[in-house]
């Protein structure tokens, strides 16, 4: 008998809490409860995509840094589908400007988020994908290391000239830091079949 497809495990780390508990705390009610919907759309895209697949669900995790949708290992082009169809979300949502504009805001940082070429974020994953779909795996492993180390340099850059020459503070070389140890721990989702989109 063919499994539900909404029949997952699905886990919060305590730490979500208290980052929740954070924003709440610095931010509106609206616009926390705006990013939510946001993300909750980006990750049902995700969803939709790995079921139209004929993939499955097996867990999904909610941490600091994400939610983390781990699913059967598929093939490389339909994980390609599947990671974009997150994003592709976020840009259908982005439409809905004039009508949820705090929704559309924070899907659109969001969606720009994700799409940053590094792992673990939907841009990384994706450029792996497509690498492996197109290249031998060796020079695709050499293509996206050179596209990682490319952007963590500019990365690294934006903050430096930000903080030192544009004389915006620390937040700019705060913002390059944080984002460079987010995605410093890579994972090679293609052989777990994971897919990860990032709340934010």
């Amino acid at each position: 008998m063919p499994r539900n497809p909404t029949d997952f495990s699905v886990s919060v780390k305590p730490a979500a809490y208290i980052l929740a508990a954070f924003w709440l705390l610095v931010l509106p009610l609206r616009w926390c409860l705006a990013a939510v919907v946001a993300a909750g759309i980006h990750e049902l895209f995700h969803c939709l995509a790995v079921w139209m697949c004929g993939g499955r669900i097996l867990r999904v995790e909610i941490g600091p840094g994400g939610a983390v949708l781990e699913a059967a290992p598929m093939s490389r082009g339909r994980e390609l589908f599947s990671t974009l169809a997150g994003p592709a979300g976020g840009i259908l949502t982005v439409l809905l400007l004039r009508r949820l504009p705090r929704i559309a805001i924070c899907a659109a940082l969001q969606t720009a988020w994700n799409l940053l070429p590094l792992l673990p974020l939907d841009g990384g994953r994706a450029v792996q994908s497509a690498a492996h779909l197109l290249l031998p795996d060796r020079a695709a492993d050499r293509v996206c290391n050179a596209i990682t180390w490319i952007c963590k340099a500019g990365i690294g850059i934006l903050g430096i000239y930000g903080t030192f020459f544009a004389k915006l503070g620390l937040l700019p070389l705060l913002l390059a830091g944080a984002l460079l140890l987010r995605t410093a721990r890579r994972k090679n989702s293609l052989q777990k079949g994971t897919i990860k989109g990032t709340i934010k």
